[in-house]
């Protein structure tokens, strides 16, 4: 009834043997051209690409209307992805031109142009021509 240390070791070491030759074996089918060979019945990876791409123009020949639909509805696709980046850009200049600036940054507070202003509002809030003149000076 019971089996001796001996037998219980010959077993697991035949279990063994058995486990190492299923995984050899598996891993001689997952090669890419035990795969090719598997899947379309080809060896060689190289002309299951080339029978496929025929396949494909074939199907393309047969039945162009169907095609030429996919192909216009992706690049309709690729059109408003375009359009779309090109509308989110322009939306961010707009708003960072938009940006409210300080009074500092604008163009018309150049410190030049303010003297300028000031020296105009001087003259016409005190002419030259008034009777009773009086010159103000900075």
């Amino acid at each position: 009834m019971t089996k001796s240390a001996d037998e219980l070791e010959r077993e697991v070491e035949a279990t063994r043997e058995r486990l190492e030759g299923t995984l050899t074996n598996l891993q001689a089918r997952l090669t890419p051209a035990s795969l090719s060979e598997n899947l379309v019945g080809i060896r060689d990876p190289s002309t299951a690409v080339n029978l496929t791409a025929e396949r494909l123009l074939g199907t393309v020949r047969a039945n162009p209307v169907p095609v030429l639909l996919i192909c216009a509805g992706l690049g309709y696709l690729v059109y408003d992805v375009v359009m779309r980046a090109g509308e989110q850009r322009r939306l961010r200049v707009v708003a960072a031109a938009a940006q409210p600036r300080r009074d500092g940054e604008l163009a018309g507070n150049d410190q030049e142009r303010l003297r300028d202003k000031l020296d105009e509002a001087l003259e016409e809030t005190f002419p030259g021509s008034d009777p009773v003149s009086v010159k103000i000076t900075k």
